[in-house]
């Protein structure tokens, strides 16, 4: 395992997750517009694709639109898959698989939609990943991570030991990639991209803030999202033929 897969090391991070898919934490307002944007391009029988689903969570929203959606989801750690199997071991028409988004994949399976929420940004690169996401697509596919005006490669210590390079040895990526540097990088594979402001209830998430995450993780200032000194530009990519 890498210095920066905290999240395998995080157990908090599934428990609050696994909440959610339990339906014991409201959804999260990213939830709400992945809605909004898989409804838009989805179809009945449609094939659904969760890249980095965590506990499944996302799946509850996604009922929302058709309760027997054809969905997938995968993650890089056995703990995640085994804790949403184990949440939606009565849903047949979900399954859930084990896959390392950072490594090349042999593309077995298309699927109609894919989407891939919050886990770019914790990558050390995002070329790979989106071929990836990309390869695995047959028309539409969503992606939503850190945009802005520059590449800024941030690595958020978990700890105050070092390597010799002046590295943390145990810590997580909070990437912005350049939205220009991004965007040609997709349309160089063939495809068109669309991109779409985030959108989110600033009092929900300062209430999750200081009720749900205790005062720790993202929340509100100046109406911008923010983790400690990082702000969070988040941005969403619509990517179709």
């Amino acid at each position: 395992m890498e210095d920066w897969q905290i999240w395998a090391r995080k157990p908090e991070q599934l428990i609050t997750l696994a909440q959610r898919a339990e339906g014991q934490l409201p959804e999260m307002e990213s939830t709400k517009q992945l809605v909004k944007l898989v409804s838009e391009v989805y179809s009945p029988k449609m094939s659904v694709l969760d890249v980095g689903c965590n506990a499944g969570h996302y799946l509850i929203g996604l009922e929302r639109i058709d309760t027997n959606l054809d969905y997938t989801g995968t993650d890089a750690y056995e703990s995640y898959i085994a804790k949403a199997k184990e949440i939606f071991s009565s849903k047949i028409n979900a399954k859930f698989e084990v896959s390392d988004l950072t490594k090349q994949w042999d593309i077995k399976n298309k699927y109609d939609i894919v989407f891939c929420c919050n886990v770019l940004i914790h990558l050390p690169d995002f070329r790979i990943p989106i071929k990836n996401l990309l390869d695995s697509t047959k028309k539409v596919c969503i992606i939503r991570t850190l945009l802005d005006s520059a590449t800024t490669i941030v690595k958020y210590a978990y700890t105050e030991e070092f390597d010799k390079d002046g590295n943390p040895t145990n810590y997580c990526y909070f990437n912005t990639w350049k939205l220009e540097f991004i965007v040609n990088y997709i349309k160089k594979l063939g495809w068109n991209v669309e991109v779409i402001e985030d959108e989110y209830n600033p009092e929900i998430l300062e209430k999750e803030y200081t009720e749900v995450k205790l005062d720790k993780g993202t929340r509100i200032l100046d109406g911008k999202q923010v983790d400690s000194n990082i702000i969070f530009n988040w941005t969403w990519l619509k990517i179709t033929k």
